[in-house]
């Protein structure tokens, strides 16, 4: 039971409803710890939202996607492989760690099993993220929203893996992007933008290398940023020039970016995100993979706060598997703002009521 919460309106006594890791995978705080006022700043300096128990919250089951365990794990394998490239100068030497192959290919068998008992993504995979190990958590969510669509596409197991471990690895020429040019708040000059698009094909050139790999990793690196329309990078592939790895890259990975929180900028909310996907779809993405990629993810996950076509805030509280874009929600503030007697309202059944807005972050503060 948890909703999110912006961590700007976090107040000494509340309860943390899901644990805090920090880059390492250690935790930092546990679920069901109050926050003291000591605690606060640190928060708000690592985290751009938390999930929260309290009132509101009661009877909003927050399901993981993916256990926490096996996040952890994957992540910590991608964090050893990026440190033992990053301690290795030869760009035309580098290795992979000795048994990283097969345990990354172990690992995505492992999340493979998971994503196949998943009907739709409910959760914001993005909130969970620090500041400190967001490159982590987006390659592992790139990686869980890519065998989504690749298990709904039917593709086979053996191609799921690559396609999963591609994903994972799918950013990997960030290594020799100066981290400054990666985290400017402000737009890039002529050549740092080179700079950051080299990045794919740093990535294929290192990946193609590694025979324990198969091509299609590289793939994942080289094409990602790609364009149906030919106004990608770094080749301006057009349409079928592009692998179905191509496609699929090129919808997850921007998809959570932008829902992705930042230091210098809050994530857009997902319904936002799908919005922008379908806006381009067709042009510049594949229609046919956003369509199905806004049936397998929840444009409003569970504990996110939304405002109806009547003007009240809701909670959304469950996610139909048929309609995840009309959820059950529960009212707790009226149109001018004031807390009233909380009431469910589920929109398939509903139909006069819409989501007309949703929040990158909670604005419903604790009862009071």
């Amino acid at each position: 039971m948890a909703r999110q919460m912006s961590t700007v309106l976090l107040r000494p006594g509340m309860i943390l409803g899901r644990s805090l890791y920090d880059a390492r995978g250690r935790v930092l705080l546990q679920r069901g710890m109050m926050i003291r006022e000591q605690y606060i700043q640190t928060i708000r300096n690592m985290f751009a939202s938390i999930y929260i128990e309290d009132e509101l919250s009661a009877g909003i089951d927050l399901v993981e996607t993916v256990p926490v365990e096996v996040r952890l794990t994957v992540e910590q394998t991608l964090s050893r492989q990026w440190e033992h490239w990053e301690q290795h100068a030869s760009f035309e030497r580098l290795t992979l760690q000795p048994g990283f192959a097969r345990g990354i290919r172990e690992q995505m068998k492992t999340l493979l099993r998971i994503i196949s008992d998943t009907t739709v993504i409910r959760e914001d995979l993005a909130a969970i993220a620090s500041f400190d190990n967001g490159t982590y958590v987006h390659s592992m969510n790139v990686a869980i929203y890519a065998m989504m669509l690749g298990h709904a596409l039917r593709l086979p197991d053996s191609l799921l893996v690559d396609l999963g471990i591609g994903a994972m690895l799918h950013d990997v020429g960030k290594l020799w992007v100066p981290v400054d040019v990666i985290n400017k708040n402000g737009p890039l000059t002529a050549t740092e933008t080179a700079m950051m698009q080299r990045h794919a094909e740093w990535g294929h050139h290192v990946l193609s290398r590694q025979t324990e790999l198969s091509y299609l990793v590289a793939h994942c690196a080289y094409q990602h940023h790609e364009r149906l329309n030919g106004s990608g990078y770094p080749r301006g592939l057009t349409g079928d020039e592009m692998h179905q790895f191509g496609k699929i890259l090129a919808v997850v990975d921007v998809y959570d970016a932008m829902v992705m929180h930042r230091p210098y900028r809050p994530g857009f909310p997902p319904a936002d995100v799908m919005e922008y996907l379908f806006s381009r779809a067709a042009t510049e993405y594949d229609l046919d993979l956003v369509s199905l990629f806004s049936q397998k993810v929840a444009m409003y996950p569970i504990g996110a706060t939304v405002e109806l076509s009547d003007r009240t805030n809701a909670l959304v509280v469950r996610i139909h598997d048929n309609v995840p874009s009309r959820p059950v929600v529960l009212v707790v503030k009226g149109p001018d703002g004031e807390r009233v007697e909380p009431w469910e309202v589920d929109l398939c059944q509903q139909l006069n009521l819409t989501i007309t807005r949703s929040h990158a972050t909670v604005v419903i503060k604790s009862i009071d």
